[in-house]
């Protein structure tokens, strides 16, 4: 079968998801963007929530690739790089919350449980190298282990990543996520690291 036909599958899954969030994405409607039958999407895909699941999961692991273009980008400040990190991340928080709701996991998908493998190492090593740099700058007290606060930091954001529940709650999942980094990131950051990070988004109430 044809990588083509299912990288066009799922771009038109993507494109449903970011317009008319989970609910939006059917088979049907996939197919028809995509211009093929739907015989062809359950060729590719063992089912909608498989269809859903890899769609939100290849969106996640764009902007972490953009995510990673900018740290690794010297030819700014490590400050600058980190503040530019929060202002895209919550803006795709906002933007990306209806593609995160309503998910199932579809376990019958014999690749989803590589591509989230794949997907959590991706965050995990994103966050270790912020973190570590953020050390190395002295915005972080030292007494502090990168690891570690790498997965103080990886369990937040894979806790509203991969929880269901908001979809009910009077508050949007980027309120959560600046709640909690606020509460962590007062309690790490050297005086140096408050300063620099004080017209965050994350310390705007």
């Amino acid at each position: 079968m044809s990588d083509a036909t299912r990288e066009r599958i799922l771009g038109a899954a993507e494109t449903l998801l970011k317009s008319h969030g989970a609910e939006g994405l059917t088979v049907e409607a996939a197919a028809d963007l995509a211009g093929v039958s739907r015989k062809t999407v359950y060729n590719y895909f063992a089912n909608r929530f498989a269809l859903l699941d890899e769609a939100a999961s290849s969106w996640m692991a764009q902007i972490i690739e953009t995510f990673e273009d900018v740290v690794q980008d010297d030819s700014r400040g490590f400050i600058e790089r980190l503040n530019t990190i929060v202002e895209r991340g919550f803006a795709e928080l906002r933007s990306g919350g209806r593609i995160m709701g309503n998910r199932q996991t579809a376990a019958a998908e014999p690749g989803l449980p590589t591509l989230h493998r794949t997907l959590r190492a991706k965050l995990r090593g994103f966050i270790h190298t912020v973190v570590s740099q953020a050390i190395e700058d002295g915005l972080v007290r030292i007494d502090y282990d990168a690891r570690r606060l790498t997965w103080v930091l990886v369990n937040i954001v894979e806790g509203l990543i991969f929880t269901e529940e908001f979809d009910d709650e009077p508050f949007a999942r980027a309120d959560i996520l600046r709640d909690s980094l606020r509460a962590v990131l007062e309690g790490i950051l050297t005086d140096r690291g408050a300063d620099a990070l004080k017209g965050s988004l994350i310390f705007d109430r």
